[in-house]
């Protein structure tokens, strides 16, 4: 049993061990079928069933350890992405609330420089007026002679 075990890999219970033949895993397309798979802890074994046992066994290990990996992985990207969107997303309602009050003061920016323009201008025609008006009477002045 000890020539079974798989350097970093945790020892299985003999439970496990009864049930190796139970083990199945779905073979993907593309990949390399269980029965052509070379494992190198099997090269000194010379029973083929023996072979094909163990190596079906540390095959379904080997898939569940991958899959495990994959979904820790796919986990941690998922997690990763939703942390960056949330970020994003409050950056830009936070952007989006200051371009708002930045929109609403120069609303009212344009509003009291109309105001303003309107002003002068009224200022300005009543200066016209007053310095164009004969307010004070043209006096002669005749000299003694």
């Amino acid at each position: 049993m000890m020539a079974d075990l798989v350097s970093g890999e945790a020892s299985e219970s003999d439970e496990e061990l009864q049930e190796k033949n139970k083990i199945f895993a779905a073979e993907i397309s593309g990949e390399a079928s269980e029965e052509d798979d070379e494992d190198i802890y099997e090269q000194g074994r010379s029973s083929n069933q023996v072979n094909s046992t163990a190596s079906i066994y540390r095959n379904n290990l080997l898939q569940r350890k991958l899959i495990e990996n994959n979904i820790a992985i796919w986990r941690s990207l998922t997690a990763f992405t939703r942390s960056f969107v949330l970020s994003a997303s409050k950056q830009l309602v936070t952007t989006d609330q200051m371009l708002i009050k930045s929109q609403h003061s120069l609303q009212s920016a344009h509003t009291s420089l109309q105001q303003a323009q309107k002003n002068a201008q009224d200022l300005q025609n009543r200066v016209a007026d007053v310095i164009t008006s004969n307010f004070l009477p043209h006096i002669s002045i005749q000299k003694a002679t």
